[in-house]
């Protein structure tokens, strides 16, 4: 058989897994292998249930048996033999990832390089006049005032705290005590031996170290009068200027002299959302809190108020609130018959927020305000219909301390120079917009292991831009990524733990992947093969079949018309003709078929013209920037464009789910537009995707249909 040259190889002998029909074959280890066929052939059960299960099995056997417990059990492939398997990881299209805390920067361990470069390489600023903050030396400090102040006449000082209730003739007798004579009050110098009457002395006395001319010659003098204030004045001293009388705040900490503001010194905690150092207080590093969705309180603004805009208060016992609202806006003189999208704002936000001071108690005409409602409803929660009634109108929105990015206010104190961008918005930036900025980013010198993480954090988004996911960010949640997504972040994230002699078993990973980044997606299977890796790919992409080393095509039915080895060899034997008396001579290989050119999809001759359209208008959603979209009726539309343009985002998040009414989850709330018309005529709409219909094992097709 094609590739017995091959001196390492595995051996499959009797494959009987499912609908397998007892083959035998070699495959070449090392090497890029497309296992392909017709769907239902058993491509996955040689693929998956045999060769990985036997690898993946294999290597768990080497643990203890009490490691063993907590590691999947993978039953035994039905095969008479199976020789030369490496270690085994198989990347399938399946997302079984609900965490909201997963992201792609978590699941491709991105997140866990920039927390650390982050801490090399930051710099900090000061919150309130945006200063550069630095921690600083003795020998630091002292270089800065010989560039700033050279020639100048100063005055050293470092601040001590004045105990409440002290007197000055105390305080100055414990100063004299410690050695020193003169102290700055009222921008003027004062002796201690000699002071003022009626001296107030305010909470912290600049105390003079040293009076000293700034040059090179004094270095020494100088240096010992910065090391003394610093050590008394806990890392803070002043410097004066004797003529002129500026003052010049300096700092040995993460302090802003010029604010007098302190601020976290770096660490990794505070750079990763899944530590209390780095999250938002108010969203615990979610992103997202649970509040008020007000286009369930008020879905139709086009009503006013006496018509029931506030949908809350038009049923049970919250009818008592509508009557509320009318007297209340009888009195404030509230048209209560003008749509409530054309009353004025000022009036829009008084129905929402309600009087200063009032409360649902008030009986003097104040008004609480829709809030003041559900303020009220969130104190009964005890009560179970009280909280199936709030469910109704609550979904999952931005933090609005965090806006959605995760991390609590003291990280964004750090910014990477020269872009200063925040963490959050390196998070939120397209990888493809990320891979150049990150390239631009100042490092510290003298700091290899900054280097050395800038180039990790560089690696891996490359490899994310080459299979085709460059429209990513780093904070998008896991879980909102489709099977054929998930699968190319997983592959990036083995192709950066640099794994050699490794057997990777891939499902399907050009899927949702559009033509343009096929070859993309081929470079980056090559680079892992190249690496001394072997990989075996289910597929169906003809781009992906023609760029394998070695083809293994399983057919020429499905089901039990299925399971038996068309072909196993390169693909330049694959399409030729099967020479007489040859064991695959009859069988014939629809996958040669179609790649030759004998078969083909015909182009229909007649195509159906729609009459009506599903019109939807003003659509804002994740990318989709205010656009106007008309689907026809009737006949067999496709959505198209490259990967990342918005097709799911159209078609799932605006269309299906507004159209069927499906109540926000824990997921997202049904995507935003003006309006969706014409669709009268419609009786159901049905989602087919690729997800699981069930996940018990008693569910089988029959008992579903």
């Amino acid at each position: 058989m094609t590739g017995m040259a091959f001196e390492k190889i595995i051996r499959v002998r009797g494959a009987r897994q499912n609908n397998l029909q007892g083959f035998d074959l070699d495959l070449p280890l090392g090497q890029l292998i497309v296992v392909t066929g017709p769907s239902g052939s058993g491509k996955s059960s040689f693929a998956f249930d045999t060769l990985y299960a036997e690898g993946q099995r294999r290597y768990v056997e080497t643990f203890s048996p009490y490691t063993r417990q907590f590691l999947e059990r993978m039953d035994k492939p039905k095969a008479d033999l199976i020789e030369g398997i490496p270690p085994a990881i198989a990347i399938e299209q399946a997302n079984s990832i609900r965490s909201t805390r997963s992201s792609v920067g978590t699941i491709t361990e991105i997140n866990d390089y920039l927390k650390l470069f982050f801490q090399r390489a930051a710099g900090a600023s000061c919150p309130s006049c945006s200063r550069a903050i630095r921690t600083e030396s003795a020998a630091s400090l002292v270089g800065h005032i010989l560039d700033e102040m050279p020639g100048v006449q100063v005055l050293i000082t470092f601040g001590v705290s004045v105990p409440a209730k002290t007197k000055a003739s105390d305080f100055f007798d414990f100063l004299r005590q410690q050695g020193y004579l003169r102290v700055w009050l009222n921008d003027q110098v004062i002796r201690i031996d000699d002071p003022p009457k009626r001296l107030r002395l305010p909470a912290v006395v600049p105390v003079i170290q040293d009076r000293i001319e700034v040059s090179k010659a004094n270095r020494s003098r100088l240096s010992e009068a910065v090391e003394s204030a610093l050590r008394l004045g806990s890392g803070k001293i002043s410097v004066l200027e004797v003529d002129g009388g500026a003052e010049h705040p300096f700092s040995s900490g993460w302090h802003c002299p010029h604010c007098d503001i302190d601020i976290r010194p770096p660490s990794p905690g505070l750079f990763t959302f899944n530590n209390p150092l780095g999250a938002c207080p108010e969203c615990r590093g979610f992103g997202r809190i649970v509040g008020i969705d007000w286009g369930r309180v008020l879905p139709d603004r086009s009503l006013s108020l006496a018509a029931g805009v506030v949908r809350p208060f038009q049923s049970g016992q919250s009818r008592d609130c509508q009557r509320d609202l009318l007297r209340a806006a009888a009195i404030r003189e509230v048209d209560v018959h003008t749509a409530f999208e054309d009353l004025p704002k000022k009036d829009q936000k008084w129905v929402l927020q309600g009087d200063p001071g009032a409360d649902e108690h008030s009986s003097d005409g104040l008004w609480y305000g829709v809030e003041g409602f559900f303020r009220w409803l969130a104190a009964k929660t005890y009560k179970m219909h009280i909280r199936v009634l709030l469910s109704r109108y609550r979904n999952y929105q931005p933090c609005p301390s965090c806006r959605g990015g995760r991390f609590q206010p003291e990280t964004l104190n750090y910014r990477l120079a020269p872009l200063h961008k925040t963490l959050p918005e390196i998070a939120a930036t397209p990888v493809r917009d990320l891979v150049a900025e990150m390239e631009s980013t100042t490092l510290p010198e003298g700091d290899p292991g900054a280097v050395l993480l800038r180039d990790q954090i560089l690696s891996r988004l490359r490899f994310l831009n080459l299979v085709g996911l460059g429209y990513l960010t780093l904070d998008r949640p896991t879980r909102s990524l489709s099977g054929g997504e998930i699968e190319r972040v997983n592959l990036t994230t083995c192709l950066g733990a640099s794994l050699v002699n490794t057997l990777f078993v891939m499902d399907e990973p050009s899927v949702g992947l559009h033509p343009r980044d096929t070859h993309q997606l081929v470079e980056v299977l090559h680079a892992l093969r190249d690496k001394g890796n072997t990989i075996i790919v289910v597929e169906h992409e003809e781009a992906i079949i023609r760029a394998a080393d070695h083809v293994v095509d399983i057919g020429p039915g499905r089901g039990t018309t299925g399971g038996k080895l068309i072909f196993n060899g390169p693909l330049k034997e694959l399409l030729k003709a099967p020479k007489p008396g040859s064991p695959l001579e009859g069988m014939g290989s629809l996958t040669a078929d179609y790649l030759t050119g004998a078969k083909s999809i015909p182009i229909p001759a007649k195509r159906r013209l729609p009459e009506e359209f599903i019109e939807m208008r003003g659509i804002r959603h994740h990318n989709l920037q205010n656009v106007d979209v008309d689907i026809p009726i009737g006949v067999f539309c496709v959505v198209t464009g490259v990967s990342g343009s918005g097709k799911s985002s159209l078609v799932y998040d605006v269309l299906y789910r507004n159209l069927a009414g499906v109540s926000p989850d824990e997921h997202e709330s049904p995507g935003v537009c003006d309006s969706i018309t014409g669709d009268e005529g419609i009786s159901e709409i049905i989602m087919v995707d690729q997800s699981p219909l069930a996940r018990s094992p008693r569910s089988t097709p029959a008992v579903y249909l």
